[in-house]
């Protein structure tokens, strides 16, 4: 998602200018090589501020519910992720991490219907939308929050 700086940073109403959605395939490590990749591709044009990459993180529930290994699929491509941010493979861009609960309490179904950001079939990504939107509104609010995505003070 692309928002203008002044919707973060600003007085401006929060806006996303432009939108796009998708999904990789393949093993863990070439998804994490492909999101690096974008990340290193989807370089703002303000010098040292590139993208924030939301990773959806591990909410422990008090009972597991499953023991499929696939279900910290995204805790290890996360992992992959902050080793290539620490090995500089990101470029300027910063990784995140987003309680599953928090997205998905906040950004509901219906809310993304009603912002048009519903897209059918694909529950990746809806929930991949449902942490951009909820973090975009966390960071309006967060100064803290904001500084760390982005890398400015």
């Amino acid at each position: 998602m692309t928002v203008p700086r002044l919707s973060l940073f600003g007085d401006q109403g929060g806006e996303v200018i432009e939108w796009e959605y998708g999904e990789f395939s393949g093993s863990e490590y070439k998804q994490a090589g492909a999101l690096a990749r974008l990340a290193r591709e989807t370089q703002s044009l303000a010098y040292k501020i590139g993208p924030a990459i939301v990773v959806e993180d591990w909410d422990i529930e008090p009972v597991n519910r499953t023991t499929d290994p696939s279900s910290l699929s995204p805790v290890r491509i996360g992992a992959m992720l902050v080793y290539a941010q620490a090995c500089g493979h990101l470029s300027d861009a910063r990784v995140l991490f987003q309680g599953r609960t928090l997205a998905k309490g906040h950004m509901t179904d219906e809310r993304l219907k009603e912002a048009g950001f519903y897209v059918k079939g694909s529950d990746h990504v809806r929930d991949a939308t449902r942490h951009a939107l909820t973090f975009l509104r966390r960071a309006k609010h967060d100064r803290e929050l904001r500084e760390s995505a982005w890398n400015c003070k």
